[in-house]
């Protein structure tokens, strides 16, 4: 039934047969379905089902055993996704980042404002980027610092 996409009939099974953990990947994939059809005219609906798909997906993603971590990044990248339906830019990055997707993780920070985030992502996994997202994006966060300045102050006003 779950390969069918049929997810509230296998989440049904899951729980009978006792496998939780399957029952609530389901509920996951059933909560993304749900956020997904759901009219572009009900904005808010929408934004508040993608956020509570996004978490059930990262909550999957915690709680995937330690050997199964190919599930594990694919649970983080589907929250990431679901956090960028909702623009919720900050949790996408993160999710991106937990998923090992530095690319996308340092375009969505970017995309969403949070240059400190991005900053950190390119300091720590810069090697594994794109070099053209690499630079490109390290010239914006230096412009970015140098007139907001490292202290949150313009530079002009810095004593």
């Amino acid at each position: 039934m779950f390969l069918n996409k049929h997810y509230a009939q296998a989440s049904v099974a899951f729980l009978r047969a006792g496998r939780n953990r399957e029952a609530k990947i389901c509920d996951a994939y059933l909560s993304r379905e749900k956020a997904r059809s759901i009219s572009t005219t009900a904005n808010a609906a929408k934004t508040r089902a993608f956020i509570t798909a996004a978490n059930a997906f990262f909550h999957c993603a915690q709680d995937s055993p330690p050997k199964q971590v190919n599930e594990r990044l694919a649970y983080y990248r589907t929250a990431g996704e679901c956090y960028s339906e909702a623009r919720d830019l900050k949790n996408a990055g993160d999710s991106y980042r937990m998923a090992k997707q530095y690319d996308t993780a340092v375009r969505t920070y970017w995309e969403g404002g949070c240059v400190d985030e991005m900053v950190e992502v390119i300091t720590r996994h810069g090697n594994t980027l794109d070099d053209g997202l690499l630079e490109r994006l390290t010239r914006v966060a230096r412009m970015y610092y140098f007139k907001v300045g490292f202290n949150g102050r313009p530079v002009s006003e810095c004593p």
